[in-house]
């Protein structure tokens, strides 16, 4: 069976990352290892399907694209050093 991801179309960046539902249907996410995948019987994955608002992503075409980043806002500036400050 084919397991998929929900992106949402409808402004469904932040910068250049995709929003995907979240698990448990609990709003969006950027981070891939916390949204919900869905495989094709899934009523909440055929009720999207019927929504312009959403694309489904094959699941496997995704992790491969994945990758892990480091939001700035995040981090503490102390723990940094150089940059001429």
């Amino acid at each position: 069976m084919e397991q998929y991801y929900i992106q949402r179309e409808a402004s469904g960046y932040v910068g250049n990352c995709l929003l995907w539902w979240r698990k448990g249907h609990n709003g969006y996410t950027c981070d891939i290892s916390d949204a919900q995948v869905f495989d094709d019987n899934d009523p909440k994955f055929l009720d999207a399907m019927n929504n312009s608002k959403y694309r489904a992503w094959k699941k496997e075409a995704v992790d491969s694209a994945a990758s892990l980043h480091v939001d700035y806002q995040k981090l503490n500036l102390r723990d940094s050093f150089g940059g001429g400050k």
